[in-house]
């Protein structure tokens, strides 16, 4: 299989606003590690968006907060990725321009606490997981059956 990027780049593009209302979701949820604020909701959201990709979830209570754990199986292959969904506190509000945990976007941008570090990346690659899925049908797992740019 050698990879269609053209193919992928469609996609992308096509659900880019579904993907971007998903990180004003995400970004929306306060996660607050240090104030306790917001963690097992936000947990919640996390699980309920890897369900909605058929990923099965297990939340893991722990002495701090909640492990969100996924597992997607194809194969005999694993991949394994790591976010974390919690976030710094927002203080000193008079710092932002607009309340930290409603995302907004200007000038192309989104800005919202966590849109960077962590939560972002964490819907970029559930993008990605969708676009390969849609694009191959599968998530080529298979040494040697994805080259790719």
């Amino acid at each position: 299989m050698t990879a269609n990027v053209s193919a992928l780049d469609q996609y992308v593009e096509q659900y880019v606003q579904e993907s971007m209302q998903e990180l004003a979701r995400l970004c929306n949820q306060p996660s607050v590690s240090a104030q306790g604020r917001g963690i097992h909701e936000c947990a919640s959201l996390v699980a309920d968006l890897l369900r909605s990709r058929s990923v099965a979830v297990q939340m893991m209570e722990t002495a701090g907060h909640p492990v969100v754990f996924g597992e997607y199986r194809t194969g005999d292959r694993t991949l394994l990725l790591y976010n974390h969904y919690d976030v710094q506190p927002p203080e000193p509000l008079e710092l932002w321009n607009f309340p930290p945990f409603e995302g907004k976007q200007r000038d192309g941008k989104f800005f919202a606490r966590g849109a960077l570090d962590d939560k972002g990346e964490l819907i970029s690659r559930l993008a990605a997981f969708d676009a390969v899925r849609a694009v191959y049908g599968e998530l080529p797992f298979s040494p040697g059956t994805w080259t790719g740019s």
